[in-house]
């Protein structure tokens, strides 16, 4: 990578090579999803980047959250992050510099951030309790995100209405693996339909009610399937119609059991597929601090401020329960996920939850702050939403930027420059972070 710069850390030009390790699979290239994802919310009117697919003797690297994005949006905050460090411009300025200015929601976001996270303050008191404390160091870290996932799925929807009391029951092609798909299909429903959510309920499907549906995935199928349920919705409003306007204002249940007296079909179904849902860019930006024992490695985050455009949230508990859920996931991969293989056979060691470690209880943010962005609306989204899945993944970087400030104010103390970029290999393990700190043996003598 070669990157020039102005003074205020805008890049001039980049030459940029991206390499993607598929481990020994080769049929499973998550490149392409990384490739939209390279510029993240920046101008790269002047870049120029290359991406290769790669394969090792290792074991293949499963699919997980965000596949792809979280790496690319990482290796060009990486860039960022060293323009800030050589240049001690600081790392807010630098990625506005560099801000495309088509991103003007990211733009106000930012500020929204940076005011309600007390951005300025935290930063002059970490400055000063970095200088107080030798062997405890914080860190105060910022990072922008403009997400984009890829629509590839398609998925069935079946609705039926009983005649006996009204009841609606909904299947689908998309699985319910605690994104809150079931939950909002019954919200929608009860929306369209105007009827109380009690009325609906989502059962099982399989591949006979739910035929030719592909891969839950992407963060679209929570917002794809709803999109089917107001389909079905309003086929079936459609046929209700001349019912109703015969009946004058009749209460749901007495619409459709004179429905089911005439002979009308009271089932519909949709199939959505990829041209039912444009793309767009999700939004958000996060704020870490950290501290940082020095001489152990072992690390606290203090406190952990998120913005992320949800736009008009079809559920909003839901949503900040997957921005939250999606950043611990984003933060243990570049924390205590640390993958060792046998250096001979390319076998993967750490393959259990022994030696290969999530982020628990104790390693969560003291301070978790979560906000959705505020009067948003999607024009382009199932009734204005966004989709929340995956993109806060990319966010999780922050906790490790953080904790690098943290080690390099240590090895200010120990005489090296601030402002001289050093390398981290893997997670910001215990280990990793002391041998990146590189602390003087005559630090530890007693004088």
């Amino acid at each position: 990578m070669h990157v020039g710069v102005d003074d205020k850390g805008e890049i001039q030009y980049l030459e940029y090579n991206l390499y993607d390790d598929n481990g020994c699979v080769v049929n499973e290239p998550l490149l392409a999803f990384a490739l939209t994802a390279i510029k993240n919310c920046y101008d790269r009117n002047r870049w120029h980047f290359r991406a290769f697919n790669v394969t090792t003797d290792t074991a293949s690297n499963s699919w997980c959250r965000a596949p792809g994005t979280v790496e690319a949006i990482a290796m060009t905050e990486y860039i960022m992050e060293q323009i800030s460090y050589e240049l001690s411009v600081d790392p807010v300025q630098v990625r506005l510099a560099n801000l495309n200015k088509s991103e003007t929601i990211l733009e106000e976001m930012i500020q929204t951030i940076i005011r309600d996270s007390e951005y300025e303050r935290r930063k002059q008191e970490v400055k000063e309790f970095n200088e107080k404390n030798r062997w405890k160091k914080r860190g105060l870290r910022f990072v922008p995100m403009s997400w984009s996932g890829i629509v590839y799925s398609y998925f069935h929807v079946l609705m039926t209405v009983y005649y006996g009391d009204g009841s609606v029951v909904i299947t689908h092609g998309g699985t319910e693996i605690g994104q809150g798909v079931h939950t909002k299909a019954i919200q929608v429903c009860a929306y369209t339909l105007k009827i109380p959510m009690s009325k609906i309920k989502v059962k099982t499907s399989n591949v006979i009610t739910a035929p030719n549906s592909i891969a839950t995935g992407g963060s679209f199928t929570s917002e794809l399937v709803c999109l089917g349920v107001i389909k079905c919705c309003q086929q079936l409003l459609e046929k209700l119609a001349p019912v109703r306007a015969r009946l004058g204002n009749p209460t749901w249940e007495l619409l459709v059991f004179n429905a089911y007296l005439q002979g009308i079909n009271l089932q519909t179904n949709y199939t959505v597929n990829p041209n039912d849902q444009p793309l767009y860019r999700t939004a958000g930006a996060a704020v870490a601090e950290v501290e940082l024992d020095v001489l152990t490695g072992e690390h606290s985050v203090l406190r952990v401020d998120i913005i992320e455009d949800a736009g008009l949230s079809l559920n909003p508990e839901i949503d900040v329960g997957q921005v939250e859920g999606a950043f611990i996931m984003g933060m243990g991969y570049w924390t205590t996920e640390n993958l060792r293989y046998n250096q001979k056979s390319g076998q993967l060691l750490t393959n259990r939850t022994w030696n290969y470690y999530v982020p628990m209880a104790k390693d969560i943010p003291i301070d978790l702050r979560i906000q959705l962005r505020r009067n948003s609306f999607n024009t382009i989204g199932v009734l204005g939403s966004k989709l929340t899945g995956e993109p806060a993944t990319c966010l999780g970087i922050v906790v490790a930027f953080a904790l690098r400030e943290a080690i390099s104010s240590s090895r200010d103390d120990s005489g090296y420059p601030k402002n001289d970029w050093f390398s981290i290999s893997g997670p910001y393990t215990n280990e990793n972070m002391l041998i990146a700190a590189n602390t003087r043996i005559d630090e530890f003598k007693l004088k």
